[in-house]
């Protein structure tokens, strides 16, 4: 049976945590991502998050049951999209937005550096021996 995606999740321990929740409730869950996310932790946030897959017949069943684990005292109100809350999803996104514009400064640099160089030697005077 083929695996479809439950829901995106931001941080690697909560990602484990909502796997094991979901093996725990008869799920045959998988988290994605979570070997090279433990690496390179930001791309994956920049990316959506973890990927908690299920069987396509179990994915109902998947988000049902991190909604009623999200729902559970002492943790916010289960909502609509998913189990965790958009706010986070807006820190992300602003995240992002920040890692590509240093991603940007860092690979445009070699460009800048080489056109001041061309400027510079266009605008000096020739030196004739």
């Amino acid at each position: 049976m083929a695996l479809a995606i439950v829901t995106r999740i931001p941080t690697l321990v909560e990602a484990q945590i909502a796997v094991g929740a979901l093996r725990s409730a008869g799920i045959d869950a998988q988290l994605f991502d979570g070997a090279f996310g433990a690496i390179e932790s930001p791309v994956i946030e920049a990316l959506g998050g973890f990927r908690i897959m299920a069987p396509e017949g179990q994915v109902d069943d998947a988000r049902d049951a991190l909604r009623a684990l999200r729902a559970g005292p002492g943790l916010a109100a289960a909502d609509e999209m998913g189990p965790w809350a958009p706010s986070l999803r807006d820190a992300r996104r602003s995240r992002g937005r920040g890692m590509r514009l240093v991603a940007f400064a860092l690979l445009s640099a070699p460009l800048l550096l080489w056109l001041l160089a061309r400027l510079i030697g266009a605008l000096a005077p020739e030196v004739t021996p």
